[in-house]
């Protein structure tokens, strides 16, 4: 069966040759740009070989201002199946001004015209996620609103496009509405996509030689010099903008590297823009695509396309609507509303974090340098880490480039509003950051493995009192946390043995314990074969976590509490675990917790002095006010399953006390796939907290 399709602000026809692709029917198509039109002429109406296809397979295309179009007379008396719309997004921009009332925000009201008109089936429409936080959501519950009335039930989940084969970060809100009729008042769940990923390298492979004539080769504005523009073949491009002059680099460029706030320099000679069949590539359009137009329109054509081959993704869950007898397992029918809002970029959380980790970094740098550190006094170390947190930045902070430089106002994100009055907070309350005289200091990235290893720092900054940075004399840790206040992340890993990986392998569990997670372990890889993720898994809680979960509570008394009639050699093996447990949990370095909370628009930072180096004077500065060193817990008080609960361990130090939530981290159903969420629930006093309220 082939379903018919109208399609409003088509550009070149991304979204359009997505559904085309998959068996839909184009009959009519509209845009105001003329070389957007006659792009999508070409692929839509002609044949390979220059002739054109019968007008029974054509598209009408008409290229009018959408305001100017008589919406009762596009494809009369036939049935509309699906109306796709890819509105124009400048305004709702994450990058731009984003004004309510930009005359570009409201274009998307003949959209819904033609929704009303036509009553199609299913209407999908893409947009920049800044969308939904456009006028403090204003315009997005406008737009919700909208087709609500008009008897549709709305999805709009945020999903990155690189999870569904598209070779580049991009973020962006897929609106799919389903008539009520159908849907019966639920909403589609629309799919995370992929963790594997297309590389550029697997994206280029076949490209030929590059025609500099195909490149931009404006000049590199300051923007475009404000943050690090270039990826390697293993990894995805950036977002592709429509602007040609903010096209990031290719990857066989020499690259960028950090010099100061907000500025990087080039590395060597070579270094250029992608060329427009490359970003076309990117885009996931044919190799062989050809764009109407001059070279800046052919960047504009490309940039503000949907990729094929996220379209190609978006029409097979669409044929899913249109075929399916019972849609109910695809819909939420108990919480619709919760798919208006959704987030299915996957590794969102992760992202979110080290993007914080970043801004931390470099709020802190920007602090010491206007309080008198000297540039060559100050080095951040661009290793593979840093690189890393820089990435995730880069994601969340400046979704895209497609406006025009003078319009650009930078905006402070909350990740930098926390970061920034916490590296303030460093600043006042440890002293030798207020002595930088012949001081030299290294800003780096912890990587992920020190975690694994007992460190919970993420950013490291090493003071030393000599140029060549051999003579160390201090370390400011920080741990970096994003909207959470846990701890650690432990893993149930292929070796059981949790005490010998707590201990850096001076105790171990015992064989019973051993021997019965091993019992637990097949019986997951049984799962594995016959389910393909957890949620399918109805028994998990009493056949898997609870299970664990009371192994785990045992071993910790075991090995960490002093019973009646314990042996010398047992009572100081169990303050031995005592004490590496507590270590492997909080690390074996002094470290500033940072707690970025955007629900309060607040910092909270603890400072964990467990070995006595923070806040310590320095050359006659001191601080009155800092805090005392923490004794360490010497012995396990008590271990417990929470009540009411199959899936959290309580933990009772001496002054402290700790809960460990088993959950599945991963969907996928494998043997390392569980892990321990730890919290702290109760602290010393000592450990003061400071709440920093955000500066605007």
């Amino acid at each position: 069966m082939q379903f018919n399709v109208i399609s409003m602000f088509s550009g070149a026809g991304g979204l359009d040759m997505g559904f085309h692709n998959k068996g839909f029917k184009i009959l009519w198509a509209n845009d105001f740009a003329e070389d957007a039109c006659n792009t999508y002429d070409l692929w839509a109406n002609y044949n390979k070989d220059g002739s054109r296809k019968e007008e029974k397979d054509c598209t009408i295309i008409e290229c009018a201002d959408i305001s100017q179009v008589d919406l009762n007379n596009v494809a009369k008396g036939k049935q509309i199946d699906v109306v796709l719309g890819g509105f124009p997004c400048q305004g709702f921009s994450l990058a731009g001004p984003r004004q309510v009332d930009d005359t570009r925000n409201v274009l998307y009201r003949h959209f819904v015209e033609m929704v009303k008109i036509k009553t199609p089936k299913v209407i999908v429409a893409e947009n920049v996620i800044g969308i939904k936080t456009l006028g403090d959501g204003v315009v997005f519950d406008k737009i919700i609103e909208d087709f609500s009335e008009l008897g549709y039930t709305m999805s709009a989940p945020t999903i990155n496009a690189k999870n569904f084969g598209v070779p580049q970060d991009r973020m962006r809100v897929i609106f799919i509405g389903i008539r009520n009729d159908i849907c019966n008042h639920g909403a589609y769940i629309f799919p995370s996509g992929d963790l594997k990923i297309v590389t550029l390298k697997e994206a280029l492979k076949d490209m030929p030689p590059v025609d500099m004539r195909d490149v931009c080769q404006a000049p590199f504005s300051s923007r475009f010099m404000s943050r690090n523009r270039k990826r390697d073949f293993s990894q995805v491009s950036f977002t592709i903008p429509a602007m040609a002059k903010q096209v990031p680099l290719s990857p066989d460029s020499e690259g960028m590297v950090y010099s100061d706030v907000d500025r990087f320099e080039f590395v060597g000679n070579y270094n250029r823009r992608l060329s427009y069949k490359e970003a076309a590539v990117i885009q996931t359009f044919p190799n062989d695509m050809e764009f109407c137009g001059d070279l800046d329109s052919k960047y504009k054509q490309i940039g503000n396309a949907v990729p094929v081959k996220l379209s190609e993704a978006i029409a097979t869950e669409v044929i899913k609507i249109l075929t399916q007898d019972d849609l109910t397992p695809l819909l939420n029918m108990e919480n619709p509303e919760e798919e208006i809002r959704v987030d299915r970029r996957i590794t969102n959380n992760v992202i979110n974090g080290k993007a914080f980790e970043y801004a931390s970094m470099m709020e802190l740098y920007k602090e010491l340098r206007k309080k008198g550190w000297e540039a060559e006094q100050l080095k951040v170390l661009e290793d593979k880490n840093y690189r890393t947190i820089e990435n995730a930045y880069q994601l969340v902070s400046l979704e895209d480039d497609d406006i025009e430089d003078t319009n650009v106002e930078y905006q402070s994100n909350n990740f930098n509003r926390a970061a920034y009055v916490a590296a303030r907070y460093l600043y006042k309350v440890e002293p030798i950051l207020n002595c930088s005289k012949e001081l030299y200091g290294i800003i780096s990235a912890m990587p992920d493995s020190a975690g694994i290893k007992g460190d919970v720092r993420d950013i490291d900054f090493t003071i030393y009192n000599d140029k060549t940075c051999v003579k160390k004399i201090k370390e400011i840790g920080i741990s970096c946390k994003n909207n959470h206040e846990a701890v650690k992340h432990p893993r149930i890993t292929e070796n059981p043995d949790f005490a010998q990986e707590w201990t850096k392998g001076q105790l171990h569990c015992s064989s019973y314990f051993l021997e019965k997670m091993e019992e637990i372990l097949q019986l997951i890889d049984e799962y594995a074969l016959e389910y393909s993720k957890w949620s399918e898994v109805e028994d998990k809680m009493e056949k898997i976590y609870y299970p664990i979960v009371k192994l785990f509570v045992e071993e910790i008394k075991r090995l960490g509490m002093v019973h009646e009639g314990a042996t010398i050699e047992q009572q100081e093996n169990a303050e031995k675990f005592t004490y590496l447990f507590f270590e492997y949990m909080f690390g074996g370095q002094d470290f500033y917790k940072i707690i970025k909370d955007d629900q309060s628009q607040s910092t909270k930072i603890y400072p964990y002095n467990m070995h006595g180096t923070l806040m310590n004077p320095y050359k006659g500065c001191k601080n009155n006010q800092a805090v005392q060193s923490i004794t360490m817990p010497s012995e396990i008080v008590e271990v417990r399953i929470k009540p009411k609960s199959k899936t959290t361990i309580e933990v009772y130090f001496d002054q402290w006390i700790i809960t460990m939530r088993l959950h599945n981290a991963d969907s996928k159903i494998k043997r390392t796939s569980l892990k321990f969420d730890v919290q702290i629930k109760a602290q010393p006093r000592k450990v003061m907290g400071t709440i920093l309220p955000w500066e605007n």
